[in-house]
């Protein structure tokens, strides 16, 4: 890196000795436009530990609601489904996307990044991967998705009994361990051929 431009101001910054472990910020607004990643191991670990936890989550209940002695449990992919069954396509397309598809794609967009580096890849050959992965990043709302959940559960509770699942719990890991593996993960190191 001998020249890079502000993703904020724009600015031209030159950067004469690089160094990959450090964080570099914009002299003019002051924000980050490098940061260390942790280690690809690391971030593999992460990686993987998000999908198995979704892994209950497609199939263990979110929650069960208990109306006139009737119980009545769904999954998170029920929930999609019942919206679209009802009418709310769009709802329906956009939670899926944005609460399940695009996390899942950008895990193994993540995986599929990495996989090859540590086996001696070229960063050249992951390059479309890398674009995807950057595309895609903005769109990843997972969740807001869970927030939609407990905000149901706060309006559904006055109304009819409603006990929480262990599906509500393992999407609540998913999340948490999703969001440390996208933070931890700085695709700008994959150019870094000390962090390969």
């Amino acid at each position: 890196m001998k020249h890079t431009a502000c993703k904020d101001c724009g600015i031209v910054i030159d950067v004469d000795s690089f160094d990959s472990t450090q964080q570099y910020s914009c002299p003019r607004c002051h924000s980050v436009f490098y940061r260390p990643g942790e280690s690809f191991d690391l971030i593999l670990v992460m990686a993987i530990t998000s999908f198995l936890f979704f892994i209950p989550t497609t199939f263990l209940p979110i929650m069960t609601i208990e109306i006139m002695g009737q119980h009545h449990s769904v999954t998170l992919l029920e929930a999609v489904w019942y919206f679209a069954k009802d009418g709310y396509m769009i709802i329906a397309i956009i939670a899926a996307g944005a609460g399940i598809v695009i996390p899942l794609t950008l895990l193994v967009l993540i995986m599929m990044i990495i996989f090859p580096l540590k086996f001696g890849a070229s960063s050249q050959s992951i390059r479309a991967l890398y674009r995807y992965y950057e595309h895609l990043t903005p769109w990843a709302m997972a969740e807001v998705y869970l927030i939609g959940m407990f905000v149901s559960i706060v309006k559904l509770g006055g109304m009819a009994g409603l006990h929480i699942d262990y599906g509500l719990y393992s999407f609540g890991f998913f999340i948490m361990a999703f969001f440390i593996t996208v933070i931890w993960f700085n695709p700008d190191d994959i150019w870094n051929q000390n962090e390969i």
